[in-house]
């Protein structure tokens, strides 16, 4: 793939646009790209342009999850647009600090049960118990969106 291509080039420029304090590209075709929200919260992605010209985006900080895979340059910063709205909004809230020590957890029990069941011989058993405390969980989260007032 090109160094210069147009779509690279013109995502660049919308990203700065945006407030983008650092792009990094690699070989043109993997970016990282940062904001600082404020001194205390920076939020930042990864994309690459896969073989077919389309767009993986990952959020890594403040912690990392796959956003998917875009068509378009332009569905990309309407994506992070709309997610630097949104974590804006959070950071205003009491409970933010709260919000990201769970994602943390929970990110850290993916990491841990992924290197659970590929390293060991897990009992059948204990995936069951695994799996009902995970419904529970699950059963909890749906409660409190219920729950919440959407935004």
């Amino acid at each position: 793939m090109d160094l210069n291509t147009f779509e690279a080039d013109s995502i660049e420029l919308l990203l700065r646009q945006l407030g983008a304090t650092e792009i990094k590209k690699v070989r043109g075709i993997l970016y990282f790209i940062e904001f600082d929200i404020d001194e205390d919260l920076q939020v930042s992605y990864c994309y690459n342009i896969n073989k077919k010209g389309k767009y993986f985006l990952q959020r890594i900080n403040p912690y990392p999850i796959s956003e998917g895979v875009f068509e378009t340059e332009i569905e990309v910063v309407t994506f992070i647009t709309k997610d630097l709205k949104k974590f804006k909004n959070a950071k205003n809230s009491t409970n933010f600090k709260k919000f990201l020590e769970i994602t943390n957890k929970v990110n850290k029990m993916t990491d841990t049960i992924e290197y659970l069941f590929l390293n060991y011989n897990v009992d059948g058993e204990d995936m069951d118990t695994l799996n009902r405390e995970l419904d529970d969980i699950s059963t909890t989260v749906d409660a409190i969106e219920s729950n919440a007032k959407e935004l």
